[in-house]
């Protein structure tokens, strides 16, 4: 009697670790699922989980299914952040609303250092481009050297920032003047959220700019 219940208590036993593999399986495929959705987009996703799916059905030992998984994980959350940071870099190119008021102001500093006049130098209604983004513009009149007006736009254009000038005409102030009277539109583009994504994605921009000057310090 004693020989038949140890064997049945055998039994039961086996058949909870099958059940726990089974649900430790489970648990990590969901978890793959979400994380791939959440991150990487439906091609993407699709890609992963066909791999990961080979994996778990073609091997028995739930460590190494484990093992695989995180590994992939880890690769995906490495090419989520690359992709990420490349937008960041993007982002960087365009100004926040206070950097654009800065380089408005800044138009009337460069302007002097060049003996260019301005005679108006206005905001106009920016224009939206989707939700997030729009492309401010500033008006402007200058009279000047067609030679140092040159060198003006020369010195707007060394800004790091997406800038472009819409519209412009030259026309000289009178016949028989060295002077010309410019009517242009300087495009700026700005994100208002700049600031406040800067800020939550700090980890990402440190991260990978530690990773740029070891490389530039390797060379």
């Amino acid at each position: 009697m004693l020989g038949l219940n140890k064997n049945k208590t055998k039994v039961v036993e086996d058949e909870s670790i099958r059940d726990k593999s089974k649900f430790v399986v489970v648990g990590f495929t969901v978890m793959i699922l979400s994380f791939l959705l959440f991150f990487i987009g439906e091609i993407y996703t699709s890609l992963k989980l066909s791999k990961q799916s080979s994996l778990i059905q073609g091997t028995g030992d739930v460590q190494v299914q484990a093992d695989k998984i995180i590994l992939e994980m880890a690769k995906a959350g490495k090419n989520v952040n690359q992709a990420e940071y490349a937008y960041i870099q993007e982002i960087m190119k365009f100004m926040s609303p206070s950097e654009f008021q800065n380089f408005k102001n800044s138009i009337s500093g460069m302007a002097s250092q060049f003996n260019v006049q301005i005679n108006s130098l206005n905001e106009s209604k920016p224009e939206k481009l989707g939700k997030k983004y729009s492309i401010n513009f500033i008006e402007y009149q200058f009279l000047s050297t067609f030679e140092n007006l040159t060198l003006l736009k020369n010195k707007i254009s060394e800004t790091e920032f997406k800038v472009n000038i819409i519209e412009e005409v030259i026309l000289r102030e009178n016949p028989k003047s060295k002077k010309v009277l410019t009517n242009g539109k300087i495009g700026v583009y700005v994100f208002a959220g700049k600031e406040k994504l800067l800020k939550e994605k700090k980890n990402i921009i440190d991260q990978f700019k530690k990773e740029e000057e070891n490389k530039e310090s390797s060379k």
